[in-house]
């Protein structure tokens, strides 16, 4: 129990950090990538813990390092290609607005 709760930390302690790097932390809410991050995380330790490397002594880490590295690259991944669509949808609806 104690690897979901330093896997869930660390997935979402890296989605923060995520975010702050972004600099189109602006187009989306702040809990976005966090919240995705913690998800990809959480997905990858049930599949990781149902695949037996909780109970393997060798495969132990794997349980601990994984999640958080999934729910890094799934806020990564979240940022790329959110913030250029939400920055476009932004701007088209402002170009919009200002015609009018």
């Amino acid at each position: 129990m104690i690897s979901l709760i330093i896997a869930a930390l660390a997935a979402l302690a890296a989605g923060f950090v995520v975010r702050a790097a972004d600099r189109r932390r602006t187009a989306y809410g702040i809990f976005l990538l966090p919240g995705l991050s913690l998800a990809a995380a959480m997905v990858a330790w049930v599949v990781l813990q149902l695949g037996g490397t909780g109970s393997d002594p060798d495969l132990y880490w794997l349980a601990r390092v994984l999640p958080p590295v999934a729910g890094t690259a799934a806020a990564v991944i979240a940022a790329v290609v959110t913030g250029p669509r939400r920055d476009a949808r932004d701007a088209a609806e402002l170009d919009k607005v200002l015609r009018f």
